[in-house]
């Protein structure tokens, strides 16, 4: 995978394509789907700071209108878990680059997929994949999560991606009447080198302002 300008992160598309799940920018197409997986689900919700979705519309505009434009700006990055073997849309996994200064290196990512693709090895592949694209693509010195302390098997699948517990951050996140523990959990480029996934397939689209466009 060859990087792009490190100073011009923005893309007007991205697709990474693994053994069994690929990577690509969500749209608007993919709220129906997404609704359908996520609405009153709390099986899925609890894991999440987000609460999910006020309706169908509320995502559609979301992905349809300003996630494609964050991409653009290269802010952040949210994208498709597709199956290879269907269907279209299966989850979300994103990558997120702080906003303070000093820590342009660092990408938080973030995911969640519908409960009947848990258990197939489709969440590991995809974070690393997501992880590939932020060292690769995106100049990372470090990718980092949070995750709930009781959400085994999110942190089993950032463990086998290479990830470490930093620390337990106690009474974190306020969750349906309860406070819960997340722990911060991190993978440093040269951790990631030693042993990652490798993507069958890269297509990055960099995106290219028209000539006299005011950022």
């Amino acid at each position: 995978m060859t990087p792009p300008d490190v100073h011009n992160l923005g893309f007007d598309d991205i697709e990474v394509t693994g053994a069994v799940v690929k990577l690509r920018p969500l749209s608007a197409a993919d709220a129906d789907p997404a609704w359908d997986l996520i609405h009153d689900n709390r099986d899925i919700l609890k894991w999440l700071l987000w609460d999910g979705p006020t309706d169908k519309e509320e995502l559609a505009k979301t992905w349809g209108e300003r996630w494609p434009e964050e991409m653009h700006r290269g802010t952040s990055y949210r994208l498709a878990i597709e199956p290879l073997e269907g269907p279209k849309f299966a989850g979300v996994i994103s990558l997120t680059l702080p906003h303070y200064a000093n820590s342009v290196n660092s990408v938080e990512i973030g995911y969640w997929l519908g409960k009947p693709y848990w258990n197939l090895g489709y969440m590991t592949e995809a974070i690393g994949l997501a992880c590939c694209f932020a060292f690769t693509c995106l100049d990372a010195v470090r990718v980092s999560s949070t995750v709930f302390a009781d959400n085994f098997a999110s942190r089993r699948a950032l463990e086998k991606n290479g990830f470490n517990t930093d620390g337990r951050l106690r009474r974190d996140v306020f969750k349906y009447g309860q406070w819960q523990d997340t722990f911060f959990m991190t993978l440093l480029a040269e951790e990631w080198l030693e042993s990652h996934v490798e993507p069958c397939s890269v297509r990055l689209v960099p995106h290219v302002e028209p000539p006299g466009t005011l950022k």
